[in-house]
């Protein structure tokens, strides 16, 4: 910036202020806001201010003399310093790397408007640049590097019922105990809880958080194990990205988004289309003549337009739509989904703090067949059990208010939830439908919930919070009908050790997790396993604690996490009767689980470029209490599980890796169906031919490994090497 100190010492000179302009960006073109930027003249603070909701600065500097030195800070972000006249002409561009992992900004962990940092929370945070540059296919496969996070198979093969996360072992038998948002809207299906991954766009989405060891304290029900949230591009200028891409197993993709700034208004759009032929899921020693590959195609589109005026106040308002056909691996066995949502919010100052309010509603249309499979001889043909339609809607919203006292802040809030499902169900007598009969019902969640977050001191935040729910449930064709409240508290402390680069944290809360509609009141039927509904679940309620010690010296972090926790009235499939045709399973409640484990991450940034990563878990998850499942551990859960990951990010080379490793597990409530330990490798590689124009080879299961991800009984297996190659386009 010799063009600034030359202008400064000449106004310098003449005693006229000077007047500068700036903005604070990431690496990945997000603008950064409450960024605090410094001007220093001999070790002495001259200017000081803060950067709007928009990234930009503005300060004035009255005659002092040199030499000069620029300092920024943000949470989440390694401080900036740069003595001015080594600096760049104005206007002054200021991009921000990212500090340590675990100290990486984010909005889900504080329900907020501003992104900050929170100490007291396990967080992980996955930038778009880092998501576009690696090997999985799929949003869910890039998350299996978080230690803990276990879904089997990938979504691009799997049915979706059984398209279930599981983090902290809080997992088993197809439920999801997790809640995902994107951009706040939730994810999860509306009937079952499961997630549609490919709702939204690949190149649309900015980052990917991710909050383990609960969040029933802010987002109530469904967020017994976490929160992960999908944050979309807001424009901040004219952009526009592409990806195109081609592969093994007939797969390609197309992966648009384009936005613009003008005027106070942020408008924009993006879509994606998926298509692959898929694999055979069951295992080459046991495939009979029935067997087909198990592909998927899904299309996926949205749209928004947000107005922001000069006073601080806006409004905006987002409509998607999203359609997806599968195969699951028979030619009679298929399902298709149709979905439709729309969300506005509207957010303002008011009272010194800023108030906001979402609303949300959407519509759902869900069918898929089942059938049955010759056990003599071996899979050799198949025919028609039943069909099912369970059309949905939901509706929701929430009204919010918080304000920052310097660097504490207060959060009070309201949000309610409706939804009305249905199943309707066309069993098959040797192939020839029958009379449909219908089941299903409607539940509806309303809550209040408060978060306060003090910095004590400098060293030391204490965050306190509560979320109460009133949950009722009723049955469309009985007299079932329940309602249940439920209160959650949270207590988190963070204390940073001095300036060693040490810091201790800990956390007891609450949660709770009402039976979905698809668990009340819809049969299922996976392989050779039926599962029947049950009206009379109760809701399960958690209790955990957790305690954390956080390093950082130099290029090397470490976060190293204990947790222990009890869900009490766990909702499993319980086996009633087995035969070699077929097992009768039915969701109860099962007394209790507790999973107690050790999280392990670390992150070292090397010279020239290079990191390396590595996430660790090892832990114990089981039923506990007085049902005969006693002491059999909890189905879908490895004891163990170890991801290692490397990253070269140069001017022309891109190039990442990762290898995880996943013990042993079950795949059923009595411990009967094992699956083996799997070790994956997948890789990626780069290379920039022109400003923002990159070609590149991803490899999956780079070795080919053949590794289990079911057993029902009939055992079925991973995804086989695939290769798939594109180009990626951003702009500017």
């Amino acid at each position: 910036m010799q063009a600034v100190l030359v202008a400064l010492l000449l106004q310098i000179a003449t005693a006229q202020p000077i007047i500068m302009d700036g903005t604070v960006g990431d690496p990945q073109g997000s603008r950064v806001p409450n960024a605090t930027v410094q001007v220093q003249a001999g070790g002495t603070v001259v200017a000081e201010t803060r950067t709007g909701v928009d990234g930009l600065f503005t300060f004035v500097l009255i005659g002092q003399a040199g030499p000069f030195r620029l300092i920024v800070t943000a949470p989440g972000f390694a401080q900036y310093v740069e003595d001015l006249s080594a600096a760049a002409p104005e206007p002054l561009t200021i991009t921000l790397q990212p500090a340590p992992f675990f100290e990486a900004v984010q909005v889900t962990s504080t329900r907020g408007d501003v992104a900050r940092a929170d100490p007291t929370v396990t967080a992980a945070v996955f930038p778009s640049s880092e998501l576009i540059t690696s090997a999985p296919l799929t949003i869910d496969d890039a998350l299996k590097m978080i230690p803990g996070f276990t879904l089997f198979p990938s979504s691009r093969v799997a049915n979706p019922t059984t398209q279930t996360m599981v983090l902290r072992g809080l997992g088993g038998s197809g439920v999801n105990r997790s809640l995902v948002l994107a951009d706040g809207v939730p994810l999860n299906d509306a009937f079952g809880g499961w997630v549609y991954w490919g709702k939204v766009p690949l190149m649309a989405i900015d980052r990917i958080e991710v909050i383990r060891g609960g969040g029933s304290d802010l987002y109530g029900a469904d967020a017994v194990g976490g929160v992960v949230q999908i944050l979309t591009l807001d424009p901040v200028r004219t952009m526009a990205r592409a990806l195109l891409e081609v592969g093994s197993h007939d797969t390609g993709r197309i992966s648009l988004f384009g936005g613009a700034r003008m005027r106070g208004w942020s408008v924009g759009g993006a879509g994606q289309w998926f298509t692959t032929e898929g694999y055979v899921l069951v295992a080459p020693d046991e495939r009979g003549a029935v067997e087909r590959p198990s592909g998927s195609a899904h299309r996926s589109a949205f749209a928004f337009a947000t107005y922001t005026s000069g006073t601080g106040w806006r409004a905006g308002a987002r409509a998607g739509v999203f359609s997806e056909d599968r195969r699951n691996g028979t030619p009679l066995q298929v399902n298709d989904t149709d979905a439709r949502q729309a969300s506005a919010e509207v957010a303002t100052p008011v009272g010194a703090g800023f108030l906001s309010a979402h609303v949300y509603g959407g519509t759902q249309r869900y069918d898929q067949t089942f059938s049955t499979i010759s056990a003599e001889p071996p899979r050799a043909f198949e025919l028609l059990d039943r069909s099912q339609r369970v059309p949905t809607r939901i509706g929701g919203g929430s009204l919010q208010w918080t304000r920052d006292w310097g660097r504490s802040s207060i959060l009070l809030g309201t949000e309610a939830r409706v939804t009305e499902g249905h199943s309707r169900e066309t069993p098959a007598v040797e192939g020839v439908t029958a009379s449909t009969s219908n089941a299903g019902g409607s539940e509806r969640v309303g809550s209040g919930y408060a978060r306060a977050s003090v910095a004590v001191t400098d060293r030391f935040t204490v965050v306190t919070g509560a979320h109460a729910d009133v949950w009722r449930a009723a049955g469309d064709n009985s007299s079932f009908e329940h309602t249940v409240g439920a209160f959650n508290p949270r207590m988190s402390l963070a204390y940073r050790l001095g300036e060693t680069g040490l810091a201790l944290r800990a956390s007891v809360l609450g949660g709770f997790r009402a039976p979905t509609l698809n668990e009340l009141h819809r049969r299922v039927q996976i392989g050779n396993d039926v599962t029947l509904p049950n009206e009379a679940l109760r809701p399960e309620r958690l209790r955990m604690a957790e305690i954390g010690l956080v390093a950082s010296r130099g290029r090397a972090s470490v976060r190293a996490t204990g947790f222990w926790s009890v869900l009490r009235d766990t909702i499993t499939a319980v086996t009633l009767a087995t035969s070699p045709a077929l097992n009768i399973r039915q969701r109860r409640n099962a007394d209790r689980m507790r999973s107690a484990g050790v999280e392990l991450e670390a992150d070292v940034r090397l010279p020239h470029a290079f990191s390396v990563a590595m996430t660790a878990v090892v832990l114990d998850s089981r039923f506990t209490g007085r049902s005969h499942l006693r002491n059999y551990r909890v189905p879908q859960v490895a004891r163990y599980s170890v991801g290692i990951g490397g990253r070269y990010d140069g001017r022309l080379w891109t190039a990442s890796t990762q290898m995880r490793v996943t013990g042993p597990q079950f795949d059923d409530d009595v411990n009967t169906r094992r699956l083996r330990r799997a070790t994956v490798v997948d890789a990626f590689g780069g290379r920039t031919l022109a400003r923002r124009v990159m070609v590149f080879v991803a490899v999956e299961n780079l070795f080919d490994a053949d590794y289990d991800i079911g057993r029902t009984p009939t055992r079925t297996v991973g995804l086989p090497r695939a290769i798939r190659s594109g180009v990626q386009i951003l702009f500017p």
